[in-house]
């Protein structure tokens, strides 16, 4: 008997009513992915630079409080014949143009964050971008270590230590918030870990599930995540101070990594790692939470089993080894780069409106990614995964090109409608998102899935920590720079999915 069904069909023995595997995804997929989301993304909303001016004298009684402003406060040239007070610069009693000292902040939504309480704006806004870019560039390299990790050392173990990171760097950057450095050693610190503990859960619910529930525990995650992210906006609001706020969220995890002791190990990993017997008994606490027993025989195959179960790897090269490979691989890279842009850029922008409710904005938009989830499944199966491609990639580059306007366009009573068209935006990139995982999944052979998710991976998080510059270009010279770089990368990513092939007829055979 191979080594692989043995495994399979033990596991087949104690999965007959799933009741132990829908309890772990309840604590696990649903309310760990909800709160961990939170706890791990508090930051973005923590580090807002809530819109300010220079702190200026007083107007006298008798004198326009326009007038008395332009006394003091230069214009910037914004484009055309609009001009703009400027934040960052003031006129000094001399009448020269000198930088700010004080700064005076709208609190009508948040009553502080970390920028506004550090005056981290004007020039020190590069801390929060480079803060912001760190972190992505820490994220890119901790999935890669912890994505082996995971695979040498154990799940369990990488999500314990994943859980620790994070409780750690938010901690450290919870209490030394006034010290640039360390504050971003501790965001460094806490983005290091990535995603880890969410794919170890659910690598062990996979692992531990019958072939018909494991299509639905990504999706189970998902939706968790992103209702984790449509509640995160509102706490804000309540709170509206960015240290009991990042307290709140993170203290969440606690829990979880108090009790990460209890939770178990994947006993597929212990299967392959000939770890037979931890194997076997994971199996049985298993089976008796679901009134389950492993046969005789089987447990007696499972002991007695001393073959080797790893498989073979590959790495990134082969993935050039033939020119149509090479092709769609990098195809693939463009759209990687693409989706990766429009969605950092949006999501970190999500909370920082100005004119509306910031907070509803960001939970709508983040709302926006459940629907966006479905319709990709539904699109990719009906029109195909190329024109699903498309289609999502033209409505982001015109949804940017519209967005660019906002600067020009001063009318209060259309304000609306940038909010149904960001809303519509991140709807849009969620589903290419889904698109450009799908057809990662679909185009390469069995041998090549893992190593062209890693590439891609890779290279989508070079694009994350390039974003946080991109978003900074539209504040320093006017949404519509950035909005023309992210809707050419659209275009590319559109032009991309023309020249990929069409997989929705052979998912998943090798090309």
């Amino acid at each position: 008997m191979e080594t692989p069904s043995l495994y399979h069909r033990a596991l087949s023995e104690v999965t007959k009513t799933e009741k132990y595997q829908k309890k772990y995804d309840y604590l696990y997929n649903v309310a760990l992915a909800c709160l961990w989301s939170m706890a791990f993304n508090n930051i973005i909303l923590a580090l807002t630079i809530i819109p300010y001016t220079c702190e200026i004298p007083d107007a006298p009684k008798n004198v326009n409080r326009e007038d008395w402003k332009e006394m003091w406060v230069p214009k910037n040239q914004l484009g055309g014949n609009m001009t703009i007070f400027s934040n960052c610069l003031i006129y000094d009693e001399n009448n020269n143009i000198t930088d700010c000292q004080r700064y005076r902040y709208d609190n009508t939504w948040y009553k502080s964050t970390i920028p506004s309480e550090n005056n981290w704006v004007c020039e020190k806004e590069y801390y929060v971008i480079n803060i912001l870019s760190h972190n992505k560039i820490s994220e890119t390299v901790g999935s890669l270590i912890f994505g082996w990790f995971g695979d040498a050392y154990g799940r369990r173990l990488t999500y314990m230590i994943s859980l620790l990171l994070l409780v750690i760097g938010r901690t450290i950057s919870i209490i030394f918030s006034h010290s640039v450095v360390i504050f971003s050693i501790g965001c460094l610190i806490a983005a290091f870990p990535a995603t880890s503990a969410l794919q170890c859960t659910s690598s062990i619910s996979m692992e531990i599930s019958s072939p018909k529930r494991r299509s639905s525990i990504a999706k189970l995650r998902f939706i968790a995540s992103s209702v984790g992210l449509c509640l995160m906006p509102l706490l804000y609001w309540w709170i509206r101070e960015w240290k009991l706020f990042m307290i709140t969220t993170t203290v969440t995890q606690l829990p979880y990594l108090l009790w990460s002791w209890k939770m178990i190990e994947s006993p597929q990993w212990l299967w392959i790692n000939q770890r037979n017997k931890e194997c076997e008994n994971i199996l049985e606490q298993i089976a008796k939470d679901n009134r389950t027993a492993l046969s005789s025989q089987t447990k007696q195959l499972i002991s007695a089993s001393h073959e080797e179960h790893t498989e073979k790897q590959f790495g990134f090269l082969l993935l050039f080894s033939n020119k149509e490979l090479a092709l769609v691989t990098i195809l693939q890279l463009f759209i990687w780069v693409s989706v990766t842009l429009s969605y950092t850029v949006s999501f970190l922008s999500s909370g920082e409106s100005s004119q509306t409710n910031p907070f509803l904005d960001f939970a709508f938009q983040s709302l926006a990614e459940i629907p966006g989830h479905f319709s990709g499944a539904w699109l990719a199966d009906n029109i195909g995964r190329r024109y699903t491609c498309v289609v999502s990639f033209g409505v982001s580059s015109v949804a940017w090109v519209i967005i660019g306007f906002k600067d020009f366009v001063m009318w209060p009573d259309v304000e609306w409608i940038w909010i149904f068209v960001q809303v519509l935006n991140r709807y849009s990139i969620t589903i290419s998102y889904y698109i450009i995982n799908l057809l990662n999944m679909e185009i390469y052979p069995t041998a090549m899935r893992q190593s062209g998710m890693a590439l891609g991976n890779l290279i989508s998080g070079i694009a994350a920590a390039i974003a946080p510059y991109v978003l900074l270009l539209g504040h320093k010279h006017g949404s519509f720079w950035s909005s023309a770089i992210l809707s050419l990368f659209s275009i590319i990513g559109l032009m991309s999915g023309l020249g990929l092939p069409e997989t929705v007829a052979r998912r998943r055979h090798p090309i």
